[in-house]
């Protein structure tokens, strides 16, 4: 066989081994929700580093360990990539040696993992608050920095000129390849999960060979002169001050709806009253004496002296979902009295959490009817402990958001934290907020509206316990159309529920389970007390009788 066949063949080998033998250790643990991570082992520049970068900001628990998990990634990164460089180096050029290789990549993964570490981050976040914007501010510029990444590890100097069309091409097309690989490994019967990681790694070798063919053949580099790629960083981590600004208008998506829902008498004759908990950053200036039956809007600030609900800015969303659910008891109890009738919730974002935590942990015989809407699904999939706290899990991935978002504050109306009252109620109470969200409660009717945009930040396989409908939409828009109305209307006035799946929300699922962080099972983290609960991420049945 020729030899350029034998290098060919080992690149694959080589490439394919790490993919199976990630799915083979998830498969093992039944870590399902995992599965679109296993293509990325072997993956090119830049995103085999984002693959350990996501791992080690989830799985450390000291600041010795995350130390020692992200030397050890950087260092296992840059001998693999160099290895991998060797075998896929074009015959018509010579070869350097491994030596000088290995000193290259080990340079570049370091290097690789300052650049990625922001975007890391932010992968976390998503996992945690488990909304789409926060995928699309993670993936969207990695997507931008890949290809500029392309040649190192390769040739010296490869910071300097712009990449070629060659190289935005492999670049792109190993991001679609990893997303159907994702795809592919997720939908799979079971004892073809680890075969299909291997196939997903071989496609790897082929874009390894044709990537580093590229970049060693490239006749000339245009800009050779600029540092195109330092300045292109520079850019995209400044960037990151419109990620609050971002957060504001994308969370803000749900007090936009504040209006919409007072058309909702006009879908059907509903003869109780209907409390709607607006979502997270979402605001009511009103006068309280607008608040009339048969819409209701809650307060996060609680009510007057009459029990009316009395206006809440965006801040007041941030406190914690304890606090939100203690006045939603009070002002349910209130309008019951009120009313004499029974109420029914409609809780959109942030508010649907209230009222899943609500119906919980306080007695509610006054509510039989429940509509989530745009729920967060899936929450808390990560960790890291409060700042006082001197271990935990994710201890130094808390403390880099906390810095990110510190910088990110002058462009924010209303700063957040990783640190506040709502963002601790999801971390602290994630056995509950990732498990029985979408579980049944006896006694209320229940039904979930699903935008399909969100589905990219929610792992495969839903677990859904009680009806839902996916919508094309994006978060907190549903009901700003007749359709959303309409199905509000058809729920709260008795019409019998149903499920009316769409194969985009799963397609979107599976695709972009590669790009998710991992989840940090149950069992794991002593803080959540939790290991004798079922856990979603691991294929174990949360809704349990």
């Amino acid at each position: 066989m020729r030899p350029d066949r034998v290098r060919l063949l080992w690149l694959l080998v080589l490439t394919a081994l790490p993919a199976a033998a990630v799915a083979t250790v998830l498969y093992a643990v039944d870590f399902t929700s995992a599965f679109g991570l296993a293509p990325q082992a072997s993956a090119i520049s830049p995103y085999g580093a984002f693959f350990d970068l996501r791992w080690v900001l989830v799985y450390h628990n000291s600041w010795a360990m995350f130390a020692g998990l992200l030397l050890g990634a950087i260092v296992l990164r840059g001998l693999f990539s160099a290895l991998l460089v060797s075998l896929a180096w074009p015959a018509e050029r010579p070869c350097p040696s491994f030596r000088r290789l290995a000193g290259r990549n080990l340079a570049f993964a370091a290097v690789v993992a300052v650049i990625l570490s922001p975007w890391t981050a932010l992968a976390v976040v998503a996992s945690d608050v488990s909304l789409a914007y926060f995928q699309f501010l993670e993936l969207v510029p990695v997507i931008i920095l890949a290809p500029l990444l392309q040649r190192g590890g390769i040739v010296p100097n490869w910071w300097r000129g712009l990449p070629s069309a060659a190289m935005v091409g492999w670049s792109l097309l190993n991001f679609v390849t990893l997303a159907a690989g994702a795809a592919l490994v997720w939908s799979v019967p079971d004892w073809l999960t680890v075969p299909a990681a291997a196939v997903a790694g071989m496609v790897n070798g082929l874009l390894w060979q044709q990537k580093v063919r590229a970049t060693v053949l490239q006749q000339r580099v245009r800009w050779s002169r600029l540092p195109v790629t330092p300045l292109v960083v520079a850019l995209v981590v400044s960037s990151l001050l419109l990620v609050e600004y971002a957060e504001d208008r994308g969370a803000r998506g749900a007090g936009q709806s504040l209006q919409p829902i007072d058309a909702l008498p006009q879908f059907g004759d509903i003869g109780h009253p209907v409390i709607f908990l607006g979502g997270y950053n979402s605001a009511h200036y009103g006068d309280p004496s607008e608040s009339q039956p048969p819409i209701v809007r809650f307060s996060y600030r609680g009510t007057d002296n009459h029990g009316k609900p009395v206006f809440y800015s965006p801040v007041d969303t941030h406190q914690s979902l304890s606090t939100s659910a203690q006045l939603l008891a009070t002002q349910v109890d209130q309008l019951h009295a009120r009313s004499g009738k029974r109420v029914s919730l409609v809780g959109q974002s942030e508010g649907a959490l209230v009222v899943r935590y609500y119906l919980d942990r306080y007695p509610h015989p006054a509510v039989d009817t429940v509509v989530l809407d745009s729920p967060i699904l899936r929450a808390g999939r990560a960790y890291y402990p409060p700042p006082q706290a001197r271990s935990g899990w994710g201890i130094a991935t808390g403390w880099q958001l906390r810095g990110m978002f510190k910088l990110m504050e002058a462009t924010s109306e209303a700063p957040d934290t990783p640190d506040s009252p709502f963002i601790r109620s999801l971390l602290d109470d994630a056995p509950f907020y990732r498990n029985r969200l979408l579980c049944p409660v006896p006694g209320v009717r229940m039904i979930a509206l699903l935008p399909i945009v969100d589905a990219i930040a929610v792992p495969a396989e839903l677990n859904a316990q009680i009806p839902v409908i996916q919508m094309a939409g994006f978060h907190g828009h549903l009901i700003d159309r007749p359709a959303g109305l309409r199905h509000l209307a058809d729920h709260l006035t008795g019409k019998p529920p149903s499920n009316l799946l769409r194969w985009e929300y799963s397609a979107l699922q599976r695709v972009a389970g590669a790009w998710q962080a991992p989840a940090l099972p149950l069992a794991l983290n002593p803080a959540w007390h939790a290991a004798d609960q079922p856990d979603a991420a691991l294929r174990r049945e949360p809704c349990r009788p």
